[in-house]
Parts: structure tokens; C-alpha cells; sequence
């Protein structure tokens, strides 16, 4: 039996067991897209939380050294899932929601070190290190010391952290989840997983991307999987080289210069704020190889930045989904 805590609440409107045996139903019927999910793990039950003060900082590092000691029969428990107090209610109440758990578990996390100074950055949102994506998102939510880029080495006590929801329309959607919930997991599992067993890391990413086209244009899209599976990578390198372009431009270098590439956090970031003119001049350029694109064009009426964007929605805190309203896309595939 895995581990649950539980703080004293008041009672929400969903019993919380209940939430929580329902997550752990859908993990087991393998429902997830995300390869961390199955494994053991601590459920905790958060009370309310309305602000980013010292009394919950004080709540989540007992929690989180509950979490760090947690073994089940001599193995580690390696997945933190935190149920908030009451479902979310909107994609924005996730967002900001989410995104204040993110800070104060990364106080909670100093203050397990005696950092009092990162402590208090961290309440003021303040912590050196993070990007924000277009939307404000933070795109590499780890708690805790952040992975050096230059060596590689991703700090054995670190997590990456995530917000799922009911609130997506395609339960296929790579964040979808059947209730509310902020996964944990070591960060440095994240880096293993893509070393040693890389296919594994491609399969989530098509999953992610085909997702995304159902979340935004529903369940009922019909798709060709194999054939978007073979074509995909081509719609990667589109994404690409839009960021590339726009990069070498804003630094006034040639889009081959070493400068010009990015990661594929930055890229998406530099694609959603593309000219969509941008966007259909290499759309047309390569169309004969983009068989699936067109007809997706064709049928939905979206353009290939809409649709291209939807495949790939980002991997911040909390996605906030796209939804088109294609009739004023106003691409044309001629």
C-alpha cells in the first residue's frame, strides 16, 4: 500500500480519499501519458491555501521531508502527488494556483537547508533561474536547486513539478487528469530516463503532440497516426527554424550561426510569437512533404501555426490550452 497524508481541513466538496483512489485507478489502468506516473507514491491533501505566507511554507517542508525519508519495502517513494484543497474551477485558477504551490514548495525546499535567503526570494517569486514562456508560464518548474546547464548534474533532492486537471477537453491531452493534482518527481529521474532509454522519452513526445491536436480540435479528429508519426518530426523542424529565423534577426546574426539554435523551450516561446505569414512561407515551401499538415489545413480551417502549435502545447507548470476559433484563421493552402 503506498503512503497518504493528510492535513487538517475543512471539508471540501469532494471527499479527498475518494479524489485520491480515483488518481490512483486511472494511474493503474496505465490512463496517463506521462511515464513517471506508475511507480510508488505519497499523496498529500493540501488544506486551503490563499497566499504565500510562512504558515504553509512551514506545512509543505514537513510534508516534503516526510516524502524525501518515504520508502516502501526498501525502495524509495518517487512520486509526491499533491490534491489541492477543492477542484480547480478554470484553466486560470489552475495556473495561478498551481503556480503559488510551485513557490512555496520551493521555500519549503530552502528552508529544509537553512537557506533563509532563497527562502524569502522564493515568497517573493524572486528565485534567479526560471523562464516564463509567452503566457507567463514558467517553463522549467523544478523545486529546489535548478540543474547546471554547463555540467549536466541535476541535484539529487530537486523535483519537477506539474499541475494536472479535469478541466482539458480530450482526456488524451497530456495534462489532462480525472481530478485536480500536482505531481513530484526527482528531477534527476527526468535525465535518466532520456539517457538511457531515449525511445521511450520519443513515444511521450508523439503521445504529447497527439494530444494536443485532440485537445484543440477534439476527440472526434480523424487522424492518420501512423502516418502524423512519420511526419511529426518534420513539423519540429518547422517550429525550428521559425525560432531560429526570429532569434538570428533580434541578435543580428546569420540564422546558421551557432547562436541562432535554441532549446525547445525557447524555440516554441520564439514560435508562438511568429508572424503566421512566417509560419506558411516554410508551410508552402515544404507542403509536398507534409501531407497530413495539408489536410489537416483543409478539414479544420486552422492554419499550420495553429495546428503546429497545438502539437506542441509547451511542458510549463500548467498548460494553458490554446482554443481556436478557426473561422478567422484565414489561411488558405493554395
Amino acid at each position: 500500500m503506498n503512503i497518504t497524508s493528510r492535513a487538517e481541513v475543512r471539508s471540501p466538496a469532494l471527499d479527498p480519499e475518494q479524489r485520491e483512489m480515483e488518481v490512483r485507478a486511472w494511474i493503474a489502468r496505465k490512463e496517463s501519458v506521462c511515464p513517471y506516473a506508475p511507480g510508488l507514491a505519497h499523496f498529500v491533501h493540501l488544506p486551503e491555501i490563499d497566499s504565500l505566507k510562512m504558515e504553509y511554507v512551514y506545512f509543505l517542508a514537513k510534508e516534503l521531508k516526510i516524502f524525501y525519508d518515504a520508502k516502501q519495502s526498501g525502495k524509495r517513494v518517487g512520486r509526491w502527488m499533491l490534491m489541492p484543497h477543492a477542484e480547480w474551477r478554470s484553466h486560470e485558477e489552475a495556473h495561478e494556483s498551481s503556480e503559488q504551490i510551485f513557490w512555496l514548495l520551493n521555500a519549503a525546499y530552502f528552508h529544509l537547508f537553512r537557506d533563509k535567503k532563497s527562502v524569502q526570494a522564493a515568497l517573493r517569486r524572486e528565485l534567479k533561474g526560471y523562464n516564463r514562456g509567452v503566457k507567463g508560464e514558467i517553463l522549467n518548474p523544478v523545486v529546489g536547486n535548478l540543474p547546471n546547464q554547463n555540467t549536466d548534474v541535476v541535484p539529487a533532492k530537486s523535483l519537477f513539478y506539474s499541475a494536472l486537471s479535469p478541466l482539458y477537453r480530450s482526456k488524451q491531452f497530456y495534462r489532462y487528469c480525472p481530478h485536480s493534482i500536482m505531481p513530484l518527481v526527482y528531477a534527476s529521474e527526468f535525465e535518466e530516463l532520456k539517457n538511457k532509454h531515449p525511445q521511450v522519452t520519443e513515444d511521450v513526445c508523439f503521445e504529447m503532440a497527439k494530444g494536443g491536436l485532440f485537445e484543440i480540435f477534439g476527440d472526434e479528429l480523424m487522424l492518420d497516426i501512423m502516418a502524423f508519426k512519420e511526419e511529426l518530426p518534420k513539423w519540429g523542424a518547422i517550429l525550428d527554424r521559425v525560432a531560429e529565423r526570429l532569434r538570428a534577426a533580434s541578435k543580428g546574426i546569420g540564422i546558421d550561426a551557432p547562436e541562432a539554435k535554441g532549446c525547445s523551450a525557447s524555440n516554441l516561446s520564439y514560435f508562438r510569437l511568429s508572424d503566421q505569414k512566417l509560419v506558411n512561407e516554410f508551410f508552402l515551401k515544404y507542403s509536398v512533404h507534409l501531407s497530413v499538415l495539408r489536410d489537416l489545413v483543409d478539414r479544420t480551417n486552422a492554419s499550420p501555426k495553429q495546428i503546429i502549435a497545438a502539437c506542441f502545447a509547451g511542458s510549463g507548470i500548467y498548460t494553458l490550452p490554446d482554443y481556436l476559433d478557426t473561422k478567422r484563421s484565414g489561411f488558405v493552402a493554395r
